[in-house]
């Protein structure tokens, strides 16, 4: 079976142990194919930082206390999977395939507390905290994978193993897989990986027919939403019209006092004129007073 790991080259370990600071000077010389990167992302303080913000304690004192001065790091290792041609039970030279994932081992005053798992986002193609279990035994038990061999995640069974160069295989966690000591690779049979549900059978044109219902379905609830209102709130509009207008209306006609209608002047009929005529009387006019005629011996006097 072919080197499933690559070492790191000296230059290269040697420069990231003198560059580290003293609050991480324990972390360990990554194992396999752990890029530069990661590498410097764990020595030089910043996957502690990261600890710190997002799992570190908070006001309530729940969490890990990430003190830099006394948090270390164990050895790198990069998470591999099953191949798919060892799933199918083929004779293949690459039992695993490589993932976009590194687990280290962390430790407070030397003492494992839980193991981080570090990812290169695909984004800013830098690297990142992924996610922390505080797990001491995990951490413990993912130190043990001896050099040249390949750490792999068995999701599946919930298992961790370590995979040598001549095919042995080691149970770190063994997970479902009920393993306890050493095995050949040739003589363990694999779990399916987890596919998506079969889909039902039925008319292919169901489906269409069932997205286009509801489809009209809701455009149909679209447009009962924004008509019912608008005419609601026209009607509500012209009955406050017409009520404002009633009232306008009321104080106009108390205001108008009722004016009465003067009668025509009684005209006379002839047959009227001539009755009264009759029953007025009718003055008798009286004969001039006779002034006497002086007499001649009245005229002596």
């Amino acid at each position: 079976m072919p080197r499933l790991r690559s070492a790191l080259a000296a230059p290269a370990a040697l420069l990231a142990l003198v560059l580290a600071p003293a609050g991480l000077a324990h972390a360990e010389t990554a194992e396999g194919s752990v890029p530069s990167e990661v590498r410097t992302y764990v020595v030089d303080g910043s996957l502690t930082r990261q600890l710190e913000d997002v799992y570190g304690l908070d006001a309530a004192g729940n969490g890990v206390d990430f003190d830099p001065e006394t948090t270390t790091t164990g050895t790198i290792e990069r998470v591999h999977v099953w191949s798919e041609a060892l799933r199918a039970g083929d004779e293949t030279d690459h039992p695993v395939d490589i993932t976009n994932q590194w687990i280290v081992p962390v430790l407070i005053a030397e003492q494992p507390v839980g193991v981080a798992t570090i990812w290169i986002n695909p984004a800013t193609v830098l690297p990142e905290l992924a996610s922390f279990d505080a797990d001491a035994d995990l951490a413990t038990a993912l130190s043990g994978v001896a050099d040249g061999s390949s750490l792999v995640h068995d999701v599946e069974s919930l298992a961790w193993l370590a995979l040598a160069e001549d095919g042995t295989l080691t149970p770190l966690v063994p997970g479902r897989t009920g393993l306890s000591t050493p095995v050949p690779i040739d003589d363990i049979a694999l779990l399916p990986a987890e596919t998506a549900p079969p889909q039902g059978g039925g008319d292919p044109g169901t489906g269409v027919g069932l997205a286009i219902a509801v489809l009209l379905l809701l455009l149909a609830v679209i447009v009962v939403a924004l008509v019912v209102p608008t005419v609601r709130g026209t009607r509500a509009e012209k009955r406050k019209a017409s009520e404002e207008a009633e009232e306008e209306a009321e104080p106009a006609v108390v205001a108008a006092a009722p004016t009465k209608k003067a009668l025509p002047a009684a005209t006379k009929t002839p047959d009227a004129a001539a009755g009264a005529e009759e029953k007025a009387p009718v003055a008798k006019k009286r004969p001039p007073k006779s002034t006497p005629k002086p007499t001649d011996g009245d005229a002596t006097e």
